[in-house]
């Protein structure tokens, strides 16, 4: 037996276009953003370091996304964007020096995961 059901009208739903912006406006957007956080504090400037952390990621500029990310957890230890980015860009440069087979860097960047994903345990257990 088959059942019928009425048509639901499909709703549209609101796509979002992502802007597709070059390497050097990303940067620029960036750059344009550390100006603001002379001015700012607490969750306001974590909220800018993990914006500044995230154009220099799709910039393809690693050790400065890595660099502001790291400051946004420093001031704000928070599981979120911010930390999970961070352990991807960790891997990242962690496979890159396995591939210039530098054993030092390679350490570095597994002992920086084993840091992150020790405060993430912290967090869930309530330690922080």
């Amino acid at each position: 037996m088959l059942f019928f059901k009425k048509k639901e009208k499909k709703q549209e739903k609101a796509v979002s276009v992502k802007e597709v912006c070059s390497k050097e406006e990303l940067i620029g957007q960036a750059e344009a953003k550390i100006k603001d956080l002379e001015t700012l504090s607490g969750e306001e400037r974590v909220a800018v370091l993990n914006e500044i952390g995230s154009l220099f990621t799709q910039a393809e500029e690693t050790d400065q996304a890595i660099r502001f990310y790291e400051e946004s957890l420093e001031i704000c230890k928070q599981h979120g964007k911010a930390s999970t980015d961070l352990m991807k860009l960790y891997n990242k440069k962690r496979q890159e020096a396995a591939q210039a087979k530098d054993d030092e860097k390679v350490k570095e960047y597994m002992d920086k995961v084993q840091s992150l994903m020790q405060m993430s345990k912290d967090m869930i257990r309530g330690n922080v």
